[in-house]
């Protein structure tokens, strides 16, 4: 049924867009203007009216994530504990982590009495372009040890029913995340997670 309505709603444009170029040609031919010069531009403008985000998009997020997103490696488990000797032994850990939260984080927990984990996002002006930065922090010297960067874009779904409201009707802006080095950052992050013991 959402199918049907994109295509009707796709349709419908199409027709008007038509039609917008069709007159202006007229127009052009009457008034002794350009007519291929104005047909272009009132197709470019009928484009620009629903389609303006989608290459900016595209452009922006292939070049954050060839110039942003990646994986770093601040400090290894081995290296922490070498700066930290014995306190790894003191730490306790749980499948429930409790929640963390601090200014700027949008999803966090306390992996164990030493440190936490939590996502923070920052979105690109006007383009629907997000860096989400993964870090797990030592939260008594502050430090990140290791930290994910990567890049989603679009608008969300309405499938999903992500999104912002009329905005996800635009289904094709976007590109798929680029999340590179996911798995050896998982890898590390348990590690710093389950230092110590388990508590039930």
């Amino acid at each position: 049924m959402i199918g049907l309505l994109f295509l009707l709603a796709f349709g419908i444009y199409l027709a008007v867009s038509v039609w917008i170029v069709k007159a202006t040609v007229r127009w052009a031919r009457k008034n002794g203007r350009g007519v291929k010069r104005w047909g272009i531009a009132a197709a470019f403008f009928m484009y620009l009216l629903v389609f303006w985000d989608h290459i900016p998009t595209l452009l922006l997020h292939k070049y954050y994530c060839a110039t942003k997103a990646g994986f770093w490696v601040y400090k290894t488990p081995e290296q922490w504990k070498k700066e930290n000797p014995g306190v790894a032994e003191t730490l306790t850990w749980s499948e429930h982590s409790a929640a963390y939260d601090a200014p700027g984080v949008i999803l966090g927990y306390r992996l164990n009495e030493r440190f936490v984990w939590y996502d923070q996002k920052i979105e690109a002006p006007l383009l629907p372009i997000r860096l989400i930065k993964e870090s797990v922090v030592d939260s008594v010297k502050n430090e990140i040890v290791i930290q994910l960067v990567y890049v989603a874009s679009g608008y969300g779904s309405l499938l999903t029913g992500s999104g912002e409201d009329w905005k996800y009707l635009k289904w094709w802006v976007g590109s798929e995340v680029c999340k590179p080095n996911i798995e050896e950052f998982g890898d590390y992050k348990l590690a710093f997670e389950r230092m110590g013991r388990e508590v039930k």
